[in-house]
């Protein structure tokens, strides 16, 4: 099971870290105004993402890699709430519904707790 929520995560992080490259202006977009380096913040993050994805398959440092990407989650959740305040859609010129935006702030608990459960030792081949 662990193995599915394995490739679930890593293939979210990787679809995510790529999108930053690819949309990286929509991206930009959620990054506060008062940050600067807007543009740096996405492309770093997005590297970030994908460097996740491929650390979630490597069996040494699990547990630190857990802390790590949990750690990440939490440092991104501002820009959703920023992103939910200022009703930024996902797609360019289209308005979005302000409710979904809200309702997505609630999934990145289990993508915290998913990165800590990720992260422990493994005792199911024990």
């Amino acid at each position: 099971m662990k193995t599915v929520f394995r490739t679930l995560y890593s293939a979210l992080l990787l679809v995510a870290g790529v999108l930053h490259f690819v949309h990286e202006r929509g991206f930009r977009k959620i990054v506060p105004k008062q940050l600067p380096f807007r543009k740096a913040i996405v492309l770093i993050t997005g590297v970030m993402e994908i460097v996740f994805a491929i650390l979630l398959w490597v069996k040494k440092g699990q547990r630190l890699t857990g802390k790590l990407l949990a750690f990440f989650m939490v440092a991104v959740f501002p820009a959703n709430v920023y992103m939910a305040k200022k009703k930024i859609s996902f797609k360019r010129g289209k308005p979005i519904n302000p409710i979904l935006l809200w309702l997505r702030l609630p999934l990145q608990i289990p993508l915290i707790i998913g990165a800590l459960t990720l992260g422990r030792k493994d005792t199911e081949n024990k």
